[in-house]
């Protein structure tokens, strides 16, 4: 059925002659809204579909084709699914010949979802057959790309929605009311999180039949290296007896069956490869050594790429997290076929894991039972594994082990692979080894793309580009910058992150931007847009990308404040110049108490009180004017200890003019006795009066609204989730609770800033 534009002009004037009957509050910017427990809640559907169809008739848009695009989801939220379905043809005929972006895929997905809706009630069919048909329907017709694309979006876990949903939730819970561009992203990320629990049964066997009509797999391979063997999957475009001639091949070499994305790359007209770490298969069996022998092993998966009869000699690696690792890994051995890496939020070992600014997290062990030895705890069915972690913490947080005894603690053993890592507390020559040298930096010639977000995804793939600049200014190397965090970065970014709406330019596809490039590279298509010059970042709060050869351009001057160290009654100030009259500004924390156990940590974006748990804060006056800040925080403490060693956190914060605290990027620990030289451990001469340099391993880039402040929050580190410095000056790992023997001091003086 066509949906022309006149269709289109008669629901706006329907939904005007509505929005004109309706009384004067229907009017008002912000709706009413007391959001549900959980998204799981009993009652989160009708309050979710009571939204939605108070929004619809007020809801207007100047760009067409984003109106429709939104009718279509308040539609379906508000359960009228034949309407949608309308609505999502009418997008789809209106983007014909226009390029496959996020608006023509939402049509398709939300038109997959209301058309099966609406087959379920008009025809009575049940709902497993009524999808099915709606999906073969417009999913068939599409080309490759475009339909990877589209069961690359689908196959998003509903869990991915349901943490931005509880934390929307609680946020809006307290203010009683929401705008209607936040009312309108909520109604989107429901939509998005109800939808996928009903389908998401049913795509393995759909996924299934689809792609055997389109592509060439080969699971299982065996690809012989030196003391071993690797195992492989192939996924070439094409059917098994068609012609399609040698291809270049994107590889991915990792410890995680389920990073295997090598059909999205046959979708794009290359082969796709996935290997696996030695001993892993990919049915997830086989323990592993992390970081051993991967650059090795990789290049001689590379080499046995560039046999094959399907294969065109070229290969590029792409990978996330760990499988970024291997990408550098395998670089920093050139092997010959290897003509560009992508990477996500690579891991960097030793830098961002397992320890960030040489703090130990309890997050290792985790990772090392789960993907190092491929053993997950063992939980009843219905455990939620991150409470059964969490619970783990607290226990090791009330008892008093030294940090030895984590892994006994956490999962009733030892574990090697922990006490290696553990037996290296700073960047030592174990560390070093799995990294490239600056030999090796030097040498690496091929285009390089790092991705990175301002939260919590960023360590990795910050030091990788500024060591291979550094050792080669020359080098191809791109890397964007965007407010992302570990989950979003590498599964796609959802409307809002723990709390923050995203500016709309920031709403990208990452991985389809990384092949974008690869088309680039390999097939001499034009650069994509995003990544015009060397460091690409969004700008949170101005919607907009800036594209600059370095972050920290010549031109532009830090922004200073000093901590006000005045005698005074809190709040304190940051100011423009050293602070007057001596004093210090001064913060006690017992490193025994325990009593916050079960206060959780709060990691929201955006909230209305700071959270100032063992913790100082400061705060500048007010902006004068709109005012952007780029680039990583670093400072000066001016500071006199009463221990020999201190871990310092340090977060800042927009506090805006109506009292909203948002967070600017993720908070930054860091053990002082490594804050000069993560290799060599100095400690701080206890009751003595000290300068203690830092740079935050954190980026942001942000715009300030006029009459906003700065808040710099800076606390001591005491958390259930890792490792406590109780400041002895004895090896961390064997410090206890008994060390604490009296609260940690910390005075800061006059010659105290920070400037970003």
């Amino acid at each position: 059925m066509r949906f022309p534009g006149s269709t289109v002009n008669r629901v706006r004037r329907a939904l005007m002659r509505l929005l004109l009957a309706l009384p004067a509050w229907s009017w008002a910017a912000d709706f009413g809204f007391k959001p549900p427990r959980d998204p799981e809640d009993a009652t989160a559907a009708d309050l979710m579909r009571d939204l939605a169809q108070r929004i619809l008739p007020v809801y207007q848009d100047a760009d067409t084709d984003v109106f429709l695009a939104n009718l279509t989801a308040l539609q379906i939220v508000s359960g009228t699914y034949r309407a949608a379905s309308d609505s999502s043809r009418a997008l789809r005929t209106r983007r014909q010949g226009k390029p496959f972006d996020d608006l023509v895929q939402r049509a398709i997905l939300d038109g997959i979802y209301a058309r099966a809706r609406a087959l379920e009630a008009n025809e009575r069919l049940g709902f497993a057959e009524a999808y099915a048909r709606a999906f073969r329907e417009l999913v068939s017709p599409l080309d490759n790309a475009q339909a990877q694309a589209i069961m690359a979006r689908l196959e998003i876990p509903a869990a991915v929605y349901a943490e931005p949903l509880r934390r929307a939730f609680d946020l809006w819970r307290a203010k009683g009311s929401l705008p209607q561009a936040d009312a309108l992203a909520l109604v989107r990320t429901w939509h998005s999180y109800e939808s996928r629990r009903s389908f998401g049964a049913l795509l393995p066997e759909l996924l299934a039949a689809e792609n055997r009509n389109r592509y060439v797999t080969e699971a299982d391979l065996r690809i012989p290296v030196r003391g071993g063997v690797i195992f492989a999957s192939v996924v070439r475009p094409g059917r098994t007896n068609d012609a399609v001639g040698a291809l270049p091949t994107l590889l991915r070499f990792t410890l995680d069956p389920a990073e295997d994305d090598a059909q999205r790359s046959a979708a794009r007209g290359y082969v796709g490869v996935t290997a696996y770490v030695r001993g892993r298969t990919p049915d997830s069996k086989g323990a592993v050594w992390p970081f051993i022998r991967d650059g090795e092993d990789a290049a001689a998966v590379i080499d046995w790429i560039a046999e094959q009869a399907w294969s065109d000699g070229r290969v590029c690696m792409l990978g996330d997290g760990y499988s970024g690792y291997a990408a550098w890994a395998a670089a920093r051995l050139r092997p010959a076929a290897l003509k560009a890496i992508a990477t996500i939020a690579p891991m960097a070992p030793g830098i961002d894991f397992p320890k960030a600014g040489q703090i130990f997290r309890n997050a290792m062990v985790r990772w090392a039972q789960e993907h190092a030895n491929a053993e997950p705890l063992r939980a009843g069915a219905d455990a939620d594994p991150d409470a059964t972690w969490q619970a783990l913490d607290a226990r090791w947080y009330r008892g008093n082990r030294p940090y030895w005894d984590i892994d006994r603690v956490l999962i009733g053993k030892r574990n090697r692979l922990i006490r290696t890592w553990l037996t290296h507390p700073s960047h030592d020559r174990y560390w070093q080894k799995f990294l490239p040298s600056a030999k090796q930096f030097a040498s690496i010639d091929i285009p390089v793309l790092s991705f990175a977000g301002y939260y919590g995804a960023d360590a990795g793939a910050l030091y990788f580009h500024q060591e291979h600049l550094r050792n080669r200014p020359q080098a191809d190397a791109t890397l964007l910058l965007g407010p992302y965090d570990a989950a979003s970065i590498r599964l796609g970014t959802a409307p809002t992150l723990r709390g923050y709406t995203l500016d709309p330019v920031a709403r990208v596809d990452l991985p389809e931007l990384r092949l974008q490039w690869f088309d680039h590279i390999l097939k001499g298509a034009n650069k994509p847009s995003l990544l015009t010059d060397r460091v690409n970042y969004q700008v949170m709060g101005a919607d907009q990308w800036r594209h600059v050869p370095t972050l920290d351009a010549p031109k532009r001057t830090p922004l200073r404040l000093y901590l006000d160290t005045r005698e005074r009654d809190d709040p304190r100030r940051l100011l423009p110049s050293p602070s007057e009259g001596g004093g210090s500004a001064r913060l006690s924390v017992d490193l025994a108490d325990r009593r916050d156990v079960r206060i959780p940590w709060p990691d929201a974006l955006r909230a209305n009180q700071l959270p100032t748990r063992n913790s100082i804060s400061f705060a500048s006056d007010p902006l004068p004017q709109d005012t952007e800040i780029v680039g990583s925080l670093r400072g000066v403490f001016d500071i006199t200890p009463s221990r020999q060693d201190v871990d310092f956190n340090v977060s800042v914060y927009e506090q805006t003019a109506s009292g909203e605290y948002r967070l600017l990027f993720d908070p930054y620990d860091f053990r002082a006795s490594y804050a000069a030289n993560r290799v060599r451990r100095r400690l701080l001469r206890a009751g003595e009066r000290q300068l203690l340099a830092f740079t935050a391993e954190r980026v942001t880039a942000c715009r300030l609204a006029a009459g906003s402040r700065i808040v710099l929050l800076i606390g001591l580190n005491r958390r259930p989730d890792r490792q406590i410095n109780y400041g002895s000056g004895k090896d961390v790992n064997s410090e206890t609770i008994a060390d604490a023997k009296w609260p940690v001091r910390v005075r800061w003086h006059a010659r105290s800033y920070v400037e970003i």
